[in-house]
């Protein structure tokens, strides 16, 4: 049962016919495009209790007035329940007991797909790292990590030193407010040691998503246990962010792994990562090529000319690039992006060679991820002989109810042969 401070927080809110069969459907956002007039009533973070025409509870949600998300469901039923918010953390956290002898970097909350709208909570060593996706889920956040703390001593989840709490950066109208600590306190930014299975990595916090990409683990897994994937082969890691993909495929055996982003800093963050100490590389000039040792690093921009490559062939590529349909209108040129992208990729794969296609573009699902991959390979004349879709890892689970959530892919197209021998 919710406690009377609960209860009394939510406001009555009468669906409407769409409205209504959109929470029995169970999926967890109702749009500002679909809710009734008297909408305007209510104040960005207003709790909501959901009633049908007949008055009848139906569950219950929080209401933001920017955005194309207008209420985020954060329960069903006629009653809220803090005993079901605990029952649902607790079970997420089941679902992570596995990962925590490969990794000490994972995702404890995943935001809708967990049952938990809105939030994300990253474990990045002894820290968590907590988001929302918008600033009327502020006070929601703070009651997730309340109970999560909670759970967390009862699964046996490592308890944190610091839990650092991040802004809303994806609603353009929403000002970013300060980081905050609601545990722990540390002069920012500052390094947290991860492992994954073999591969030591320091992250900084906060970063980009608050560390690294630790949705891209099931790649990187997939690379350490399979270690021939790389071994002794030139490799091509277009999108490299930080590195760590571009470490884990050194230490698979990789003869050669040529990064490139777009990013000053992250490139960086992934040179302090294989330099001595005190030393640093440089790079404030674009389509410059920085060797040290395996790594070849460059800063470019990776949807522009590729001509820095020059006429280098690579007996592995992966092509992992940024969201490139952040909103409906993107859809079409997001897809001509990714042909373009995998076009280019192509013209620098030896044949016999294996490509890594990723997307993390939630608006393109899977199969038309896949059609976009096989139709450009086909329309290039170039075939493979399989195709490997890697499943997400327990930490980023979906649900058939939130299609959206299952936003990320990775397809291995392996054995990549040009029709024309001559390509």
């Amino acid at each position: 049962m919710a406690s009377s401070k609960t209860s009394n927080r939510f406001r009555r809110y009468q669906l409407n016919k769409t409205t209504e069969s959109v929470l029995n459907s169970g999926h967890p956002w109702i749009l500002n495009g679909k809710l009734s007039t008297a909408i305007s009533a209510f104040q960005d973070g207003d709790w909501m209790r959901l009633v049908s025409g007949s008055n009848e509870t139906l569950g219950f949600g929080i209401y933001s007035s920017s955005g194309p998300i207008g209420i985020r469901i954060i329960q069903r039923g006629n009653e809220f329940s803090l005993p079901q918010l605990l029952e649902t953390i607790e079970k997420a956290l089941e679902l992570r007991k596995p990962l925590r002898t490969k990794t000490n970097a994972y995702r404890l909350l995943h935001g809708e797909n967990d049952l938990i709208p809105g939030v994300t909570v990253d474990r990045y060593g002894n820290s968590w790292v907590v988001q929302t996706y918008s600033n009327s889920l502020r006070t929601f956040s703070r009651l997730v990590v309340r109970y999560l703390y909670l759970a967390a001593s009862k699964t046996k989840e490592p308890i944190p030193k610091q839990i650092v709490w991040i802004s809303p950066q994806r609603i353009g109208s929403e000002k970013s407010l300060p980081i905050r600590f609601l545990r722990g306190k540390k002069e920012i930014p500052y390094e947290e040691k991860i492992f994954l299975n073999q591969v030591q990595w320091k992250t900084k916090i906060p970063g980009q998503k608050g560390g690294f990409f630790l949705d891209v683990r099931n790649l990187r897994q997939y690379i350490l246990e399979k270690p021939e994937l790389a071994k002794d082969k030139d490799c091509l890691h277009l999108f490299s962010h930080t590195g760590l993909t571009s470490v884990c495929l050194e230490e698979a055996g990789a003869k050669s792994v040529f990064s490139a982003d777009g990013a000053k800093e992250a490139l960086e963050e992934f040179a302090s990562h294989i330099l001595p100490e005190h030393e640093i590389l440089n790079f404030e000039k674009k389509n410059t090529v920085l060797t040290k040792g395996r790594h070849h690093l460059v800063r470019a921009d990776l949807f522009q000319d590729w001509g820095f490559l020059e006429d280098r062939k690579f007996s592995l590529i992966v092509l992992d690039p940024p969201n490139l349909t952040p909103n409906q209108a993107a859809i079409l040129a997001g897809k001509k992006a990714y042909r373009s992208l995998i076009t280019k990729a192509l013209f620098h794969l030896e044949p016999g060679g294996d490509l890594i296609l990723l997307s993390c573009s939630g608006r393109i699902l899977e199969s038309e991820f896949e059609k976009i991959g096989r139709e450009t390979l086909a329309n290039k004349g170039w075939k493979y002989k399989d195709l490997f879709k890697l499943r997400p890892e327990p930490d980023h689970p979906i649900r058939k109810e939130f299609p959206e959530g299952k936003y990320f892919k990775v397809h291995i197209y392996k054995k990549c042969e040009p029709l024309d021998q001559n390509i």
